[in-house]
């Protein structure tokens, strides 16, 4: 009786243990970033949300797009990522074999001599050949049918690892067309800064010259000299360095393309600037869902639910089942052969009594990971809403200035053509013209570096909004919504 009891008692307990660790109550924890409304910095409007996936044709460039569409194509990196898809794929694959039955055929044959050493009593044993041979046909099948769940959290969890390389594939889309996009603007800026340039030291030697002519009659200093020298020595310093940027920034884009830095040919001259509006209509929401750093830390945490699912099945029971059949035939040296089918069908059962605290172990370990999956997807979130905050107010700080720099511009041209006017009428000498006429460019020059700044940050905010990707025809589709998937949107 108390033997009964005792087992009684072992069961419940060892039922209590599973039930706590069961994998049908597991659910990923909730995310902790309250996702808001709206961007505070994107400017106000009605329009809807613009098409992303090909920004930079927005640019009208299509010097531009050719090389955006020459760099998705031919991308090292992408071609890494792409490839890092079909393993995940293969990973799935294998993952989702486990659900099935395993069949597979197998035969053995062999042959041999042998020599009695007491032949006597072996006298009605053939004179024939001494050979001896032996063959063995058959077919087996085993399959562990997946009653509570743990194949199939495994076949998931290996869905959205798949999805989440997927995701990154995008991600470097993205990447490394914001890459290009910027290399290749910037270098349309620094041609712009080095004509200016050019312009200014020409005005920089023709003043100098007309100084050396005073100081010669003895209407200026030594000191006015080295002043305009000091000047023209220091512009002529700058060329180098935007030589050596704009090289830097056509050999980045031959790489970009998957070219040696050698091949990078020289690029167009730059137009008349243009920078497209910046994109209005835009929801955290919907960029989150299109981030594909976001997503693929959404996919993280629903490989680390189902694996956390899976390993708790390790507490659970396990049952198979086997078969074999097959057909055979043994020969010895004058025994008549011996030939037979049969076959072998068996249930196995596995349940886990003591594993020294292993499986336990593994258990708060995948806890760990799904609580650091959660982590690391509200990090993405809070990254992801940042970053588009900080373009849109870039953008919108440019786009200010702007307005307060071309106001400038017009007003040193106005004084260009005033000092002109009075220099003509004798009132003005004409070093009073070129200082104008420097004080112009200078003014142009920060109009130059303003136009870089709202090309940098129409670019950043059209990566931080999630464009310059599109699903492909062999990508496989999202995982489908859940109870645990919703909770991080």
């Amino acid at each position: 009786m108390k033997k009964k009891t005792l087992s009684r008692i072992i069961c419940l307990a060892a039922i209590g243990a599973m039930t706590a660790c069961s994998p049908f109550h597991t659910s990923a924890p909730p995310s902790r970033v309250v996702v808001p409304a709206r961007f505070a910095q994107a400017p106000t409007g009605t329009d809807a949300g613009t098409d992303l996936t090909t920004w930079w044709r927005s640019w009208n460039d299509p010097v531009l797009t050719g090389m955006v569409e020459a760099a998705l194509a031919a991308n090292p990196d992408i071609r890494i990522a792409r490839d890092n898809v079909l393993q995940a794929r293969a990973a799935h694959v294998i993952a989702r074999s486990t659900l099935y039955p395993t069949v597979g055929a197998t035969g053995d044959i062999g042959g041999g001599g042998m020599s009695w050493r007491n032949p006597a009593g072996l006298s009605q044993l053939s004179d024939g050949d001494p050979a001896t041979d032996a063959h063995l046909a058959g077919i087996g099948a085993s399959w562990e049918p997946d009653l509570f769940g743990g194949r199939h959290a495994d076949s998931r969890a290996a869905r959205a690892l798949m999805l989440g390389q997927q995701a990154e594939y995008h991600g470097m889309q993205m990447l490394v067309a914001a890459d290009v996009a910027e290399n290749y603007l910037r270098a349309q800026g620094v041609r712009r800064q080095m004509d200016l340039l050019d312009r200014s030291i020409a005005i920089l030697e023709r003043l100098r010259t007309y100084t050396q002519a005073r100081f010669a009659a003895g209407q200026a200093v030594s000191a006015d000299v080295r002043d305009v020298d000091e000047k023209l020595s220091l512009q002529r310093a700058r060329r180098p360095l935007l030589v050596e940027e704009y090289d830097l920034h056509r050999r980045r884009l031959a790489i970009l393309s998957g070219r040696t830095p050698e091949s990078a040919g020289p690029l167009p001259a730059p137009g008349a600037f243009f920078v497209p509006a910046p994109p209005m209509g835009e929801m955290p929401d919907t960029v989150l869902e299109r981030r594909p750093d976001v997503l693929a830390r959404r996919d993280q945490v629903e490989a680390a639910l189902q694996h956390l699912k899976s390993v708790k099945t390790d507490l659970l029971p396990r049952f198979g089942l086997e078969f074999f059949g097959g057909d055979g035939r043994l020969r010895f040296d004058g025994i008549p052969g011996l030939s037979g089918t049969g076959g072998l069908m068996a249930l196995t059962t596995y349940l886990p009594i003591f594993t020294a605290g292993r499986v336990r172990a593994r258990i708060h370990a995948a806890h760990a990971r799904l609580d650091a999956a959660v982590a690391g997807y509200d990090r993405s979130v809070l990254n992801a809403l940042a970053e588009v905050e900080d373009a849109y107010e870039a953008r919108m700080s440019a786009d200010a200035r702007a307005h307060d720099l071309a106001t400038a511009v017009t007003q040193a041209q106005t004084n260009v053509h005033d000092v002109t006017g009075l220099y003509e009428g004798g009132q003005r000498m004409m070093h009073d013209v070129l200082r104008s006429r420097l004080d112009a460019l200078d003014a142009q020059e920060q109009v130059l570096r303003n136009q870089d700044m709202q090309t940098l940050a129409s670019i950043h905010l059209a990566r931080a909004l999630g464009g310059g990707w599109r699903h492909e025809s062999d990508d496989a589709p999202p995982l489908r919504p859940q109870s645990t998937s919703r909770r991080h949107h």
